[in-house]
């Protein structure tokens, strides 16, 4: 009766023992799920963001520097037209008269006049510009004190459609979830 008794006990313990490994396995093998999925959302993220992306290109001997900012927008008056080797500020360019422009929309939201506003004042010497920085490097500005783009001539001079005098800074969220239902990666 003892070695029956030893012999369930032992049993019990195994199961006890069986049951632990298998919950220990399942446990691993959803881990691995999930980091197999999540590599694999990271991919399709990367792979979508790749896409997206416009990204100045590198220059090179041949390539043209600054064709994007130079180029036609819809809203945006013509403008003067800038040859690839007079981009450079560096370049001499006495001649140099760019379309000057800066919306309406931009000048009725000037800050020192409507309360609430977000654009930067009409006159750029008004701007604290010690407070101002640019991931390009140092501020340069021109003869009417008014900040000079870092990557060169564009043919245009003010701001366009932008609020700020110089660097207009910007993020662009990407919201990311797991769907309750699939568990499958959702980008919106």
């Amino acid at each position: 009766r003892n070695r029956s008794m030893f012999r369930r006990s032992k049993s019990r313990s195994e199961s006890r023992h069986d049951v632990q490994t298998e919950a220990r396995l399942r446990n691993h093998r959803e881990q691995e799920e999930k980091r197999l999925e999540e590599a694999e959302a990271e991919k399709q993220l990367q792979q979508k963001a790749e896409k997206l992306a416009i990204s100045e290109p590198k220059l090179s001997s041949g390539s043209r520097p600054h064709t994007q900012a130079r180029s036609a927008f819809p809203f945006y008056p013509a403008r003067a037209v800038v040859a690839d080797d007079k981009v450079p500020w560096a370049v001499k360019w006495p001649d140099y008269s760019p379309t000057t422009f800066t919306a309406p929309h931009v000048l009725a939201n000037d800050s020192t006049v409507k309360p609430g506003g977000w654009a930067d004042p009409v006159d750029p010497t008004s701007v604290d510009w010690p407070c101002r920085a640019s991931y390009e490097g140092p501020i340069a500005f021109d003869g009417h004190q008014q900040p000079l783009n870092p990557r060169g001539r564009t043919g245009m001079s003010q701001r366009g459609y932008l609020g700020k005098w110089g660097a207009n800074h910007a993020a662009d969220p990407i919201v990311t979830r797991f769907d309750p239902a699939s568990g499958r990666l959702q980008v919106a």
